[in-house]
């Protein structure tokens, strides 16, 4: 079997994930901000509007995931490149937060869809041998908007020029179609029978069962992560570090680059665990430092270590489940996995708002160092414990 990587179709689909990303970040930092000096939105009340869209991304994983390999992976990713293309108009058109509410909700619902054809292509095109490395270089387009998307976001709505920000949307899934369409996509041949089953409207089909354990553990760490996501600009407004802040997702994304390079080949050797407990330790660290310190340089270096833990955790967890997939339902497996880590991404940003109006930015931070511990330990009780009796397993 061919154990290339680095193909032309590796190359494009990455491609398309990025710029669908940088979109996806562009606006998670700047919608808190539009929906407060827009339409003086609370906190919580803003933070739902940043948490809908990946609510929305959740339903369409749910609800169309399985239908991939009836409709086709490649006809599944066009049809929803376009319908996130048409939706980013929108933006333009918002004059009140119940019409944001549903122009998020239904972008996101856009998102998911395209996020999870992009993903599901890319695990088809890995050789299984090389199946960690190569997510780990895939995942890199995710590390690159990452910092590109949130710096973007805050230069262009500096000055409360939403328009421009609404802008990105437009150029970036512009873009993402003309990648796509290049893209040579490997279909898989179902047979009658699977062809019904898929067909069947069941919990059983809308979701692949033995990916939620794992999924759950990722949905808690990124619940915990999602504080971060979506308050950075307005937890840092008014200290010593607002100047540095433009600048933290840049640290984030440069631990996250080191981190892919180097983890892929150490899962594909040595297995999870020689990885992903020192990806979770440096999280919590890095938190509880991000959330206590007053210093730009020990701030910055708080994103670096962070950056560091974050990549770790979705692509390891994400690797297992999906090399415990079978092949017809790799669509499945990856929207259940995406679907369910949605949650608290999407979930965190409005009851994260809450909580910081009763204890503030700096315990509420410092909650989620808690959290992420609690994904850590679900982790090692669902999968870490197993590997670590027996070192050869996956």
């Amino acid at each position: 079997m061919d154990q290339r990587l680095f193909t032309r179709d590796f190359a494009l689909d990455p491609g398309a994930c990025l710029f669908c990303t940088v979109n996806y970040f562009v606006l998670l930092i700047t919608i808190v901000g539009f929906a407060e000096t827009r339409f003086g939105a609370s906190t919580a009340e803003a933070g739902l509007a940043a948490g809908l869209y990946v609510i929305g991304g959740l339903i369409s994983r749910l609800t169309l995931g399985k239908y991939i390999e009836l409709v086709g992976r490649k006809r599944m990713l066009m049809i929803g490149l376009l319908f996130a293309f048409l939706i980013s108009f929108a933006y333009f058109l918002i004059t009140s937060m119940e019409m944001l509410y549903v122009v998020r909700l239904v972008h996101g619902m856009a998102y998911g869809l395209t996020s999870t054809g992009l993903s599901d292509i890319i695990a088809r095109i890995l050789p299984p041998a090389r199946r960690g490395e190569g997510l780990g270089y895939y995942y890199l387009s995710i590390t690159v908007a990452s910092a590109i998307g949130p710096m973007l976001g805050m230069i262009l709505a500096g000055d409360g020029d939403y328009d421009r920000v609404f802008s990105v949307g437009l150029v970036m899934y512009l873009s993402a179609l003309v990648l796509a369409v290049f893209l040579r996509v490997p279909e898989e041949e179902l047979t009658e029978e699977q062809r019904r089953e898929a067909r069947r409207f069941n919990p059983r089909n809308l979701l692949q069962f033995d990916a939620v354990p794992l999924a759950v553990t990722c949905m808690v760490f990124y619940f915990a992560y999602s504080g971060v996501l979506s308050f950075l600009a307005s937890y840092t407004e008014g200290t010593s570090l607002a100047e540095v802040a433009t600048y933290y997702y840049l640290a984030i994304s440069a631990g996250t680059f080191i981190s892919r390079l180097t983890t892929g080949k150490i899962y594909d050797q040595r297995g999870p665990n020689i990885i992903i407990l020192p990806g979770y330790i440096a999280f919590a660290v890095s938190m509880a430092v991000f959330a206590t310190t007053s210093t730009p340089a020990v701030f910055l270096l708080a994103g670096f270590f962070m950056g560091y833990g974050i990549s770790i955790i979705y692509s390891v967890c994400q690797a297992i489940v999906v090399s415990r997939s079978p092949y017809h339902r790799l669509g499945v497996t990856t929207s259940t996995f995406a679907a369910v880590n949605d949650l608290g991404t999407g979930l965190g940003p409005s009851i994260l708002g809450i909580l910081i109006a009763s204890v503030g930015f700096r315990d509420m931070y410092l909650v989620c160092v808690a959290i992420s511990l609690v994904s850590l330990g679900m982790y090692w009780v669902i999968h870490g414990r197993k590997v670590f009796r027996h070192p050869g397993a996956r």
